[in-house]
């Protein structure tokens, strides 16, 4: 008998990226984590997306790309200047 793979949840990848991104969501069994800035200081989209595969080996990446945003206080972290990664798990 053959284990199946068990099916990350939103939780479970959580708990493996909190405190390197601000954000996570989880649409049709696709994963977004965001990570707002106002300086990038050097960092692009892909070293987030690195830092995924990193902490998640088999993540596979689906886009990461960088949103400008013009400052607006008290706005959420997708409507505002982040990083952004979407990954999921193939099965």
């Amino acid at each position: 008998m053959t284990a199946t793979p068990q099916k990350m949840t939103r939780k479970m990848v959580w708990a493996q990226l909190e405190g390197l991104f601000d954000t996570i969501s989880l649409r049709n069994g696709v994963f977004t984590v965001r990570r707002g800035f106002y300086y990038r200081h050097g960092t692009t989209a892909e070293d987030k997306a690195n830092c995924v595969k990193q902490y998640l080996p088999t993540a596979r990446i689906i886009e990461c790309g960088e949103i400008w945003a013009a400052f607006r206080g008290n706005a959420s972290v997708a409507d505002q200047s982040h990083w952004f990664v979407k990954f999921d798990f193939p099965s």
